[in-house]
């Protein structure tokens, strides 16, 4: 199946995204009776279904291909065998940027505050 329409979905606000599917449902509702309701609502959550079930089996494959699937609970990642175990940060380094944003955190509160007394 090729793409006719380029950009579709359209790059929205998610939660503007989000409401007009409220719209849409609600819509849809019109003079239908609780069982119509029901049956074309299951029928639209399977087709969104079918589609998220496509979805998650190509992204299986593109991960395997790109050799960035990773299994958390794997005897491998736990001994320490995965690249995202061994990605040469030192815990010393994560502690220098952790003090970086502890100390940038701590500038704006003191800005903030400065803001506060001079109102």
């Amino acid at each position: 199946m090729h793409k006719n329409v380029e950009n579709f979905p359209p790059n929205i606000n998610p939660q503007v995204f989000s409401f007009l599917a409220v719209l849409v449902g609600s819509a849809l509702i019109g003079d239908y009776d609780a069982n119509e309701q029901n049956s074309i609502g299951n029928w639209l959550i399977l087709v969104g279904q079918f589609m998220l079930t496509n979805a998650a089996q190509q992204q299986l494959i593109e991960g395997r291909i790109e050799h960035n699937n990773i299994n958390i609970n794997s005897k491998e990642h736990k001994s320490g065998g995965s690249y995202y175990a061994n990605n040469s940060k030192s815990n010393q380094n994560q502690r220098l940027e952790v003090d970086f944003l502890l100390d940038a955190v701590a500038k704006l509160q003191q800005e903030l505050n400065n803001i506060k007394k001079n109102q």
